[in-house]
């Protein structure tokens, strides 16, 4: 290579060292005036590509450093200083991001940290570490899922897809359990209720898990926190247990099974109660039958003693059961006492039975598809409408008829006990949160506050407003805040798709990182 050709090649990289190390400067400018963590990790990870550029170059300038071609090396060697300076300060600021969590006393004297407590941070950053990779695993296999339902399939493949589908959520299911139970660790940690040894022993268990459960020859330990002994920390935070996880589609299956024959249960249940009532009192229907015989209107006084009493037409059935598994003797006893009583609620179940064969012989004679619909007609026709009970009801609906001021929006707030105060004791809100320059001031999680906690008022648009001046975007599907953590990889006239910033209001209260994210236009909250 000639002298001229390599000189020009050295002041071209130089001056790409020059431009580096300008961006650098103004990347970590902007690290220091970041008013958030997510800007602050944003930056940062923009200063760690720049850096990454410059250390290429000053590998560049060692090899000319070594080459005896050249002859002038100062101008090399004072970029590698500058190169390497750089590269100091960025590891100062690496430093000082990661080591955030911990206290100012821990920030500002990290070696002075004893023993105890630096084993213990160790453990709290491993299990976080763990959480996070499982989160992210659930995301990557969330947005196959996705593509999955999505695409077209042919006819044989159909079956394949299902049960990939099918296998793809039970390992989520899995991995949300063990989210679960490590945050339940993490918390014990932190809270001195769990000692950091525990949970080293298990740290090559936790750490096989979440490296190779996505390996097709992977065996889980079901056991694997038993150990620790959490069963009374699940308890008090609600967590489920692994045979909650195992059994839940059992139960969702189970659900609808059980709430049929509870529905089912109350005629059959009066019916049978009355029956029992007649095989104890045999020996006085024989009696009364033919008073009954005599006496047309008998048949009809359950309607009477129904009309008579509306709010408890069950009550005579509560009563014969109860005395008829009490004891047979008390209930003879009653019913030679009161045998008018005892033939009006003895009586409907033998007209029931009589027409019930009657009634199984005129559905039997409908077609199939018709069957359903002749039982469900019987069942309406058979139920008795009290006019007199029904004209009491309508009577108390109308005295509750909406009027103007139901209509009115209701005022957020309302003291139970209004009481003349003085001034400097206010009973309403300040009007000073009516002033949009006041939420400027505000950080996210308080107006996130506001915008979740104040809904429908004058604040929840003005919290709204400030989170879009922040670039934080509404989902609608979701109901959630969504903010770019860098550029899009992909963007398209219907959605966008990249690394975003999330505020998950509902279970933990904080924000969360999303990677492979598409954000779809029509969900966007415009206004």
């Amino acid at each position: 290579m000639s002298q001229k050709k390599l000189q020009s090649e050295i002041d071209r990289l130089l001056k790409k060292v020059s431009e580096g190390v300008d961006t650098f400067e103004y990347i970590f400018a902007k690290i220091n005036h970041a008013n958030n963590n997510n800007q602050k990790d944003k930056y940062e990870q923009d200063l760690k590509k720049e850096i990454k550029k410059l250390q290429r170059l000053r590998d560049q300038i060692k090899t000319w450093l070594a080459s005896n071609d050249i002859k002038d090396k100062r101008a090399l060697l004072e970029n590698r200083k500058l190169i390497e300076s750089q590269m100091e300060r960025f590891k100062q600021i690496e430093k000082e991001m990661k080591t955030k969590a911990y206290s100012r006393e821990g920030l500002m004297q990290k070696e002075r940290l004893d023993p105890k407590d630096k084993e213990k941070a160790e453990a709290c950053e491993f299990v976080t570490n763990a959480v996070d990779e499982l989160s992210r695993q659930i995301e990557t296999v969330e947005f196959e899922i996705e593509q999955l339902e999505g695409a077209s399939t042919k006819r044989g493949q159909k079956k394949a897809r299902v049960e990939r589908l099918e296998e793809m959520n039970r390992l989520n299911e899995r991995r949300k359990f063990h989210i679960n139970r490590l945050e339940l660790v993490l918390r014990l940690l932190e809270n001195d209720q769990l000692e950091a040894d525990s949970v080293n022993d298990l740290k090559d268990a936790i750490q096989y898990y979440v490296e190779c459960n996505q390996e097709p020859d992977f065996e889980e330990d079901e056991g694997l926190y038993d150990e620790l002994n959490l069963e009374e920390e699940e308890q008090l935070y609600a967590i489920r247990t692994t045979d909650e996880f195992h059994n839940k589609s059992d139960s969702d299956s189970n659900e609808e099974e059980t709430i049929t024959k509870e529905d089912s249960q109350p005629m059959s249940t009066v019916i049978t109660n009355t029956t029992t009532t007649n095989e104890t009192s045999k020996p006085e229907e024989t009696e009364i039958e033919p008073k009954a015989e005599n006496t047309p209107t008998s048949t009809h006084l359950p309607l009477v003693a129904a009309a008579a009493s509306p709010q408890q037409p069950i009550a005579p059935a509560l009563s014969i059961n109860t005395d008829a598994s009490a004891s047979s003797s008390s209930s003879q006893s009653k019913l030679v006492s009161k045998p008018e009583v005892v033939s009006a609620w003895v009586e409907p179940p033998k007209i029931v039975n009589s027409s019930k064969k009657s009634k199984s012989k005129e559905l039997a004679k409908l077609p199939a598809a018709l069957a359903d619909l002749g039982l469900s007609f019987e069942s309406a026709k058979s139920k008795h409408h009290n006019v007199q009970y029904t004209n009491q009801m309508l009577d108390a609906s109308l005295q509750h008829v909406p009027d103007l001021i139901d209509s009115e929006m209701p005022k957020i707030y309302q003291p139970k006990n209004p009481f003349n105060t003085p001034a400097y004791y206010p009973q309403q809100p300040l009007a000073i949160f009516d002033n949009p320059v006041l939420y400027e001031k505000f950080d996210t999680d308080t107006l996130f506050y506001i915008f979740y906690y104040q809904p429908g008022t004058y604040q929840q648009y003005l919290a709204a407003r400030e989170l879009r001046k922040q670039s934080w975007r509404f989902h609608k599907k979701y109901s959630t805040w969504f903010q770019r953590h860098e550029e899009p990889k992909a963007i398209t006239e219907d959605y966008e798709q990249g690394i975003y910033i999330y505020f998950d209001y509902e279970n933990a209260w904080c924000q969360r990182k999303k990677t492979d994210f598409r954000f779809e236009y029509r969900y966007l909250e415009d206004s």
